[in-house]
């Protein structure tokens, strides 16, 4: 069983709108969400001229069975996963169908 399908704990520190005193962005305090996927598989976007990474891993947070979800995640926040630090660059709310109700989120990190 490959490990991404393990389930894991990250760190999520949520980028905050406030600078410090040298421009560098302000971080919440760290929340540990734990019972999550990562995938480190890396996401790519080609077109004619170039291929481009998007992302090195994807973490799957699940609505119901996660803990400690917050109630929103922000693109570049930091995420911590096995001592090493990625920032969040995109966030996919995955839904149920027919319902209005999110069903889980995948995190695009670099």
């Amino acid at each position: 069983m490959p490990t991404s399908w393990l389930i894991h704990t990250i760190i999520y520190e949520e980028k905050l709108s406030d600078k410090d005193s040298y421009g560098n962005p302000l971080f919440d305090k760290p929340v540990a969400i734990e019972s999550v996927r990562f995938d480190d598989s890396t996401v790519f976007s080609r077109d004619n001229t170039q291929t481009k990474v998007l992302a090195n891993a994807v973490i799957f947070v699940d609505a119901t069975n996660s803990i400690n979800v917050p109630n929103r995640f922000v693109e570049e926040s930091k995420i911590t996963f096995n001592s090493r630090d990625y920032v969040l660059k995109k966030i996919v709310d995955c839904y149920y169908p027919r319902k209005n109700e999110i069903r889980h989120f995948e995190l695009e990190v670099i």
